[in-house]
């Protein structure tokens, strides 16, 4: 993603918006979406693989509120 709008882990807020701002924020999502194209199937593969990693580095969000977080969107 070209160094822009990249999670900062463990806590995964974007590095490039405001403070707190949570990953996939609206351009990382914008990024993604043109990224992928028309492979709606392999932006939800690799956002769901990412939903894996983030549901044990953020154990006090609930996988629900991360589910809509990275994953919701692609549909």
């Amino acid at each position: 993603m070209n160094g822009e709008h990249l999670p900062r882990r463990p806590q995964w807020h974007c590095q490039m918006c405001v403070p707190d701002t949570p990953w996939p924020c609206h351009p990382a999502r914008v990024h993604l979406a043109e990224a992928y194209g028309r492979d709606r199937i392999g932006l939800s593969m690799y956002v769901g693989g990412l939903l894996f990693v983030v549901v044990v580095e953020l154990p006090e969000v609930t996988p629900a509120e991360l589910y809509e977080r990275f994953v919701a969107w692609t549909r």
